[in-house]
């Protein structure tokens, strides 16, 4: 019996230090020498749309409009995204003047207003996708001008909260190009 067990002994030492044996060491290469490839994703040519703001100056307590308009408006299926000004200049009113079919009141978020933040998001229910001239008024939003003489703000348009997403008919995302327009209070 005691020889099992030294022979049990035994082989569980030799397992042991084989298994050390021929591991081999950890090796460590320096930052310097780590080869690390660079991958490079290109992007597929794909066409923009150029939406855009006017730029427009108000006395304080009047009310101005201003246009959100488009260029290259070519086959748009579908279009979401954020507008933004400084709350403290502008004071939210109204949209109208809408320029696209199906477009409303409903297609826009009102819920962060005081925080100078419009939501919007509209598709075609036709589902052929809409071509519209350079230029194509889609809304008009209205403030009242409650900041101090002197005071401006941009309306610009935001990924935040709502993501920017336009795709056309053939379901592929556009580029946007923005323009954005001034608002200030004379």
């Amino acid at each position: 019996m005691k020889h099992k067990i030294y022979r049990i002994f035994l082989f569980l030492s030799i397992a042991i230090m084989a298994a050390f044996t021929l591991v081999p060491p950890v090796h460590q290469i320096p930052e310097s020498n780590r080869f690390v490839p660079e991958v490079v994703y290109q992007k597929p040519p794909v066409a923009t749309i150029t939406l855009s703001t006017a730029d427009a100056s108000v006395v304080k307590g009047e009310e101005v409009c201003v246009a959100v308009a488009a260029n290259d408006f070519k086959q748009i299926l579908t279009m979401q995204y954020s507008m933004a000004w400084d709350a403290n200049v502008l004071k939210f009113k109204q949209i109208k003047n809408y320029g696209l079919d199906g477009l409303d009141n409903r297609n826009f978020g009102l819920h962060l207003l005081d925080e100078g933040v419009l939501t919007f998001s509209w598709y075609d229910q036709a589902l052929l996708g809409v071509t519209k001239d350079d230029g194509v008024r889609l809304y008009e939003m209205c403030f009242e001008a409650t900041g101090e003489t002197g005071s401006e703000t941009t309306i610009e348009f935001t990924s935040k909260p709502t993501m920017i997403e336009i795709a056309n008919a053939s379901s592929v995302f556009l580029d946007l190009r923005t323009e954005t327009g001034k608002v200030k209070i004379e």
